[in-house]
């Protein structure tokens, strides 16, 4: 199975990631880059999801604690922080808006998997009478 590793201080979005992603992905979280960073040796993850804005180790230092490494595991950044140039900022790495319907991480999920990967699915549309 591949391995995610969720780094993100916000409990309710690790829960809405876990819920998710948990059945595509076996799921590792840290809380910031700190316990990211002594995380990535034991799990070896297949990808990591990464906020920006983190306690004690913030996202733009944990990517660069991975380069300093020669860690060259793919890396989405989900962020409600993105700036304006972040493309140029994060070469080779996904960017995608932080936002609840999860499109665009899965989007960016995809790309970064290739298309071998498959979102989960979503339910149908619900029963006529919830209209």
């Amino acid at each position: 199975m591949t391995t995610m590793l969720i780094v993100e201080d916000d409990p309710a979005w690790r829960a809405l990631y876990q819920m998710e992603l948990g059945s595509q992905f076996k799921v590792y979280e840290a809380v910031d880059g700190l316990q990211a960073l002594s995380l990535l040796d034991r799990v070896q993850p297949d990808i990591i999801l990464l906020d920006l804005k983190l306690p004690r180790m913030d996202g733009l230092d944990f990517l660069r604690a991975m380069d300093r490494k020669g860690i060259r595991t793919p890396v989405v950044v989900c962020s409600g922080m993105l700036p304006e140039d972040a493309r140029a900022l994060f070469p080779g790495i996904r960017l995608a808006q932080k936002s609840a319907d999860l499109r665009y991480l899965l989007g960016a999920i995809r790309d970064t998997l290739g298309t071998g990967w498959q979102a989960p699915r979503r339910p149908a549309a619900g029963p006529d009478w919830l209209d």
